[in-house]
């Protein structure tokens, strides 16, 4: 059970969550990103949407944080963000859903099973992408992970990072060391998925080989809550270009989606 670290081991918010603000005043919604692996607060400006307000959980070792150590576990990391968005959810009654897209997919259901003990009700929905549930072995992500050149040919195929940083050395290598420790911490988690009672959306892309429509569906056997399906086009990070789909979805009320 993950809980949260003492306040001497937490870092400034300013420094572990991005804000992409929905403009002046309070916003009617609020997103909360667990980005996939090797991201950063950057990837929130992709999901943009009026009148939602998009916090991205920043791990060590990017942008911000680029000095702190890079090692990653889920557990600590799902503690850290509870105690820099637990005042978050408690400072409004905001409708708060929740993303985790690839690695974060493990963060996010951590994070909302630990916010349904916490504070239960808080959360309106949670979004799992491209992520199939655990214990999920990986033995193609084994064998490239520590190997420079083959997690570069991996890290081509899933498409969404600019060809640009990785062809450029020092650009390379900061792409690939935050990128390494994610995955090293993906490899790491055998717990099965934890139970919550939060209403989930499963996010699928068309062309994603490695979470299809039917590997996301075993999450909804691994927890009690209610599901409903989202497939949008494109590959692994098909969602990021199609945040329309995904806003639509989340605040749905009935019914399933496509």
């Amino acid at each position: 059970m993950v809980t949260t670290p003492p306040p001497t081991a937490v870092p400034p918010p300013g420094t572990a969550l991005a804000r992409w603000s929905a403009g002046t005043g309070t916003p009617q919604r609020r997103l909360v990103l667990f980005p996939h692996a090797g991201a950063g607060g950057l990837s929130g400006r992709a999901l943009q949407h009026p009148g939602t307000e998009v916090l991205v959980h920043r791990r060590p070792g990017r942008e911000s944080r680029m000095a702190e150590p890079t090692p990653v576990r889920v557990d600590t990391t799902v503690a850290e963000a509870l105690a820099v968005l637990l005042p978050v959810l408690d400072a409004d009654e905001v409708p708060t859903a929740v993303l985790g897209h690839s690695f974060g997919a493990l963060l996010a259901a951590e994070f909302t099973a630990a916010v349904d003990r916490e504070r239960p009700g808080r959360l309106s929905v949670v979004a799992l992408s491209a992520k199939a549930a655990p214990p999920a072995p990986d033995p193609e992500l084994a064998r490239v992970v520590e190997d420079d050149d083959a997690l570069l040919t991996w890290l081509r195929g899933l498409g969404g990072t600019p060809e640009e940083l990785l062809e450029d050395p020092v650009m390379r290598e900061l792409v690939l060391g935050p990128l390494r420790a994610d995955l090293r911490a993906s490899l790491a988690h055998g717990d099965p998925a934890p139970r919550w009672v939060t209403p989930l959306l499963l996010v699928s892309a068309e062309r994603d080989r490695t979470a299809s429509a039917q590997v996301m569906a075993r999450w909804a056997d691994a927890t009690a809550a209610p599901a409903r399906a989202l497939t949008v086009p494109g590959g692994h990070h098909g969602l990021f270009e199609h945040p329309e789909l995904l806003h639509r979805a989340l605040w749905e009320q009935d019914g399933g989606v496509r």
